[in-house]
């Protein structure tokens, strides 16, 4: 009789195993999902949108638009710092898409969470570019 309760004992700890796994497969392939969907975003705006590639600045009260030869983006004053050196200059892409966000909304959202650091020399250069 007792090797029937375990027989029960181990068919009842298998089942709750399986749904338990089965939840935790679906959520995790939900997550990897959206972190390939971050990556993407992420390596298309490092690509995109390179230092480098910066053709000029313009300043508003609103925010700062940067012009690309593709595309022009306007970012807030806050996510533009200046540096000293070229070697400084980089784009810092941080975030983690929340899980209600919409597909369409991920390149927005993404470019909201963009820094850029441009050297000052860059920044006069192209600033002075767009008042000419």
């Amino acid at each position: 009789m007792s090797i029937f309760y375990f027989i029960i004992f181990l068919i009842i700890v298998v089942v709750f195993f399986l749904l338990i796994k089965k939840l935790y497969r679906n959520e995790a392939s939900v997550n990897k999902r959206k972190r390939k969907r971050e990556k993407r975003v992420e390596n298309y705006i490092n690509e995109a949108f390179k230092i480098e590639n910066l053709q000029a600045i313009k300043e508003t009260p609103e925010h700062i638009t940067l012009a690309y030869p593709k595309e022009k983006l306007n970012v807030p004053h806050s996510n533009v710092s200046q540096v000293q050196d070229e070697n400084e200059e980089k784009l810092v892409t941080d975030f983690e898409l929340p899980t209600d966000i919409q597909r369409e909304e991920v390149y927005d959202y993404a470019i909201k969470h963009t820094h850029f650091y441009i050297a000052h020399a860059r920044y006069d250069r192209l600033q002075e570019q767009d008042n000419q």
